[in-house]
């Protein structure tokens, strides 16, 4: 009877289990997309990815499977859950190479790696990942709307790596460690000449140079910042300057 009663109890759980696993079971196809894509517009997340995982698990030879599989990385996207949003979207394209879809299943991973990049203070590997992935997006889909968006994604990028690039020298900098500091804002100079930290890494360039008393270093830092950047705040305070002296 002990026996008998676990039995019972393990059937009875697994029936409450599956009661909600099987909330559509016996709808078409059609029927959950519609389903799917009603949840989606309305906000309401949970019930889209369990309408679309039925669809993708009960009906994986319906000819819209592969909208439905987009669709699901869109889901998560939206809910914020952009690991899985990523996966999601390399399932696609790992399956259905060359779709007509195939370009927003690359953006999307792009998007997705763009949104999963850090502040400007922590590590960049994120950074990086995306701006990879959103360069390729650009390659492989010249000329499509999925690509000039990529590219936007990539160039916002750039302009966290500069901001990274310009704190770590403005940190040594701080300390008066100004040979380190010099190294870090050329490299915004450098990698970044179209970014906003430009001018003022030139700006830090010429201070730096000034307290090390590289006065021509920081001559040429100081004419090359009114020279390419003349309307920016950073040669604004250099013609103060001048001016007070």
């Amino acid at each position: 009877p002990f026996r008998f009663a676990l039995v019972t109890t393990g059937v009875t759980l697994l029936s409450a289990c599956g009661g909600g696993a099987s909330k559509y079971a016996g709808v078409e196809p059609d029927r959950l997309y519609e389903i799917a894509q009603t949840e989606f517009d309305e906000g309401n997340h949970g019930n889209a990815i369990e309408a679309l995982d039925r669809l993708l698990v009960s009906h994986g030879d319906w000819d819209r499977i592969p909208e439905a599989r987009l669709m699901l990385g869109e889901v998560y996207f939206d809910r914020g859950d952009y690991l899985t949003a990523r996966a999601e979207y390399g399932r696609f394209l790992d399956r259905y190479a060359g779709h007509p879809m195939s370009a927003d299943a690359s953006l999307g991973i792009c998007a997705a790696l763009a949104e999963l990049a850090p502040r400007p203070q922590r590590d960049q590997g994120y950074t990086q990942e995306a701006m990879s992935s959103c360069r390729n997006v650009v390659i492989d889909f010249a000329g499509q709307e999925q690509a000039a968006r990529a590219a936007q994604i990539s160039n916002n990028l750039r302009l966290t790596l500069a901001e990274k690039e310009y704190m770590t020298a403005d940190f040594y900098f701080r300390r008066k460690m100004y040979d380190s500091a010099i190294k870090y804002y050329e490299f915004v100079v450098n990698l970044y000449p179209e970014s906003e930290w430009a001018p003022e890494a030139l700006r830090g360039i010429f201070e730096a140079n000034t307290a090390i008393g590289y006065d021509d270093l920081a001559d040429e830092a100081r004419q090359r910042l009114l020279a390419e950047y003349p309307n920016s705040d950073a040669a604004a305070m250099i013609r103060v300057n001048d001016e007070g002296s």
